[in-house]
């Protein structure tokens, strides 16, 4: 089965602090669980307010000035389609400029990223069309709409599956938003492993379907099934 490129991301790792998961660390990229060091404080022409910079400049050990330079940055790459809103780098040499010009001082970062099979890449395109009454692309879409294959390399390896609901703004939820780990085993017989994500899912159609089913109680959000790599470089 062919896979294609979600995106990468740059994640400071942090244990979650609800759930049968209290105190673990999840390989997830989702900004509910982990925090993105590329987000909309990045941006120059965002409206963050002034605490989503004070925690920026504390968890990561920057400044005013820092912040200054990595926004000019930021706003030109995204210019020319080398970021995807709101969080997303479109390739890894952009995200490993931006790592060694503005976080070399921290050496506890994850670089990650997802991959969408065929038809979960074709549906989130589907759902995602700009012309459905929003005016610019979301980064998830703006990256499977170049249907770059994944590929097997030395610095990739797949760590697992994630299962994540992707909001109208490119940010995304995990299941475990929903602490489904439990509901999810029992009723479909995976099991996660130490990096909080799923070994393998033998039926992605039909979790996929369990949690579109907004009868069940999940965000009324798209649900996919997406393979989680972290790179080592």
């Amino acid at each position: 089965m062919a896979y294609y490129l979600g995106g990468y991301y740059l994640l400071k790792l942090r244990p979650v602090h609800f759930g049968t998961n209290d105190g673990r660390i999840i390989h997830s990229c989702s900004t509910c669980i982990n925090d993105s060091l590329l987000d909309s404080w990045s941006y120059s022409w965002t409206s963050d307010d002034d605490q989503s910079y004070a925690d920026i400049i504390n968890s990561c050990q920057l400044n005013s000035q820092t912040i200054g330079h990595i926004q000019h940055w930021v706003d030109s790459k995204f210019d020319v389609g080398s970021l995807g809103w709101v969080n997303l780098f479109t390739e890894l040499d952009t995200l490993m400029d931006y790592k060694q010009r503005f976080f070399s001082h921290l050496s506890d970062l994850a670089i990650m990223a997802i991959y969408f099979d065929g038809t979960a890449a074709e549906q989130l395109i589907d759902d995602f069309q700009p012309e459905n009454g929003r005016s610019n692309s979301i980064g998830l879409f703006h990256n499977l709409s170049k249907k770059i294959k994944e590929s097997i390399t030395n610095t990739e390896f797949t760590i697992g599956y994630d299962i994540i609901g992707v909001e109208l703004d490119g940010n995304f939820h995990t299941f475990h938003c929903h602490d489904l780990t439990a509901e999810l085993t029992r009723n479909f017989g995976v099991q996660i492993n130490e990096t909080g994500l799923f070994d393998s899912i033998p039926n992605q159609q039909a979790i996929a379907e369990y949690l579109n089913n907004e009868e069940n109680g999940f965000e009324p959000v798209p649900w996919f099934v997406v393979k989680v790599k972290q790179v080592v470089v």
